[in-house]
């Protein structure tokens, strides 16, 4: 028995949709041949045709022009992305320029030019919401640094300390009674829930701010640990509910910005607060990586070594210097290349996001980016974990995840999408019929 292949519902319908217009296009060439036609008789003919079998091109159409729709419609249901050879390459170099920009610019954490900036950034920005907290009493600025020390990010973050006490900051094990191991001041930062800067670490915040506890993510045992009555009772202003809930966020969000750059006593750069959902990496406590010794380690602590070399939030500011250059450049080749080489109108080439060919040319560009990051990483740390993870670019492969999701996103909805495009070619064809139709009327209305 010869096999068949499975028919689809909705394509029948469209060539149902199509013989119905080669039929009409018929009837109207006969009009404008001058031919008289009974209409209720060829309504009455093609209904039976209809109700009778599906509906076929072969009625209407000749067999070159069969053959031509039939790849025509192939190719529009097959449709992938539209891009070539140049596009590709393109891409690849816009990400090999900003692969070279992150390894000069940036490199490892609090080194790079990038760094530096990045640090400058965020000392200004908490010496200017220091200078922003008014005295509750007189409303005058409630910072006052020595004579000299106006602009002193050291002297800003020890007033916002004091401002803004939190009971979850306790630095050490020793401080927790050991329920956390390994804590240290380098990375009591990352241990604590409250102080990421995410909803995570808000949420946390204000369930420690209202029960006296402290949560920290115990990468060692890869737990999370409650320490109750550890924060010697701050208490949360406000009378209502909704007051103090504003009240404890404006207490985390202050004590963050304490901490964003250091604590007051940090000697150097100093240990800020750790990336948004670092803390999950605390949690994976798993894998076994060398140390410098030769011993085991836990991915968790791997990435706890990480963030104390000062792979924080500034460091990660600096990561999407890089990246965002990348992202630049290939929306700019984008629409450089559609307008000089496709010949397309200024207006027409603006970037758009639901461009699959962009879409396709962002996925190379950062993953060329990352291919470049990943051997620098690889040839820097000659095995040592923790310098290979700390010299990746983090944003750099968040940012290759999202376009993977998005290129699988795509693929799914191309089928679709391709068959939207067919419905919206036959929406043309019938506006065709229906202009050829009013110019009849129009020339049978200035006969009469």
């Amino acid at each position: 028995m010869a096999n068949h292949p499975k028919t689809d519902p909705y394509l029948e319908r469209l060539r149902a949709i199509q013989m119905e217009t080669t039929v009409v296009d018929a009837r109207l060439d006969a009009l404008e041949s001058g031919y008289a036609l009974d209409a209720q008789k060829i309504d009455a003919i093609v209904m039976a045709q209809m109700n009778n079998r599906p509906a076929c091109y072969e009625d209407f159409l000749s067999e070159t022009e069969i053959k031509d729709i039939a790849k025509r419609y192939n190719q529009a249901l097959n449709k992938g992305v539209d891009c070539d050879a140049l596009d590709y390459a393109l891409s690849a170099a816009c990400g090999l320029i900003s692969g070279l920009v992150d390894v000069v610019f940036v490199g490892s954490p609090g080194e790079g030019l990038a760094d530096k900036a990045s640090d400058n950034m965020f000392d200004a920005a908490v010496v200017r919401f220091a200078k922003t907290i008014k005295d509750e009493k007189t409303g005058e600025q409630a910072w006052k640094p020595r004579l000299g020390n106006e602009n002193s990010p050291a002297s800003a973050r020890g007033f916002l300390e004091r401002q803004f006490k939190a009971c979850y900051d306790q630095t050490t094990s020793k401080g927790v009674d050991h329920a956390v191991k390994n804590m240290t001041t380098k990375n009591h930062h990352a241990k604590s829930a409250a102080h990421y800067p995410d909803l995570i670490g808000l949420v946390a915040s204000i369930c420690n701010q209202f029960t006296d506890t402290s949560t920290f993510l115990d990468g060692k045992s890869g737990q999370i640990v409650i320490v109750p009555g550890a924060g010697k009772g701050v208490e949360l202003k406000g009378e209502t509910l909704p007051a103090k809930v504003f009240s404890g966020i404006a207490n985390w969000f202050g004590h963050c910005m304490s901490d964003i750059t250091g604590s007051s006593g940090s000697q150097g750069r100093g240990m800020g607060l750790p990336l948004p959902f670092w803390e999950f990496f605390d949690l994976c406590n798993f894998g076994k990586f060398t140390n410098d010794k030769g011993d085991w380690q836990s991915f968790a602590t791997v990435m706890t070594q990480v963030y104390e070399q000062g792979y924080d939030v500034r460091h990660g500011v600096a990561t999407t210097f890089p990246v965002t250059i990348n992202e630049l450049l290939v929306r700019a080749i984008y629409a450089l290349k559609r307008h000089y080489v496709g010949g397309i109108p200024w207006t027409e080439c603006v970037p758009s996001g639901d461009s699959p060919e962009l879409q396709r040319m962002l996925t190379v560009g950062v993953g060329s980016m990352c291919l470049i990051d990943l051997g620098h990483a690889t040839v820097t740390s000659w095995g040592n974990w923790v310098k290979f993870f700390g010299e990746l670019n983090i944003t750099a492969w968040a940012r290759f995840g999202m376009q993977g999701a998005r290129e699988l996103q795509m693929a799914a909805e191309r089928d679709t999408r391709n068959l939207l495009a067919i419905n919206d070619d036959i929406s043309e064809e019938w506006n065709r019929i229906l202009e050829r139709s009013r110019a009849l009327l129009a020339e049978d209305n200035a006969r009469l």
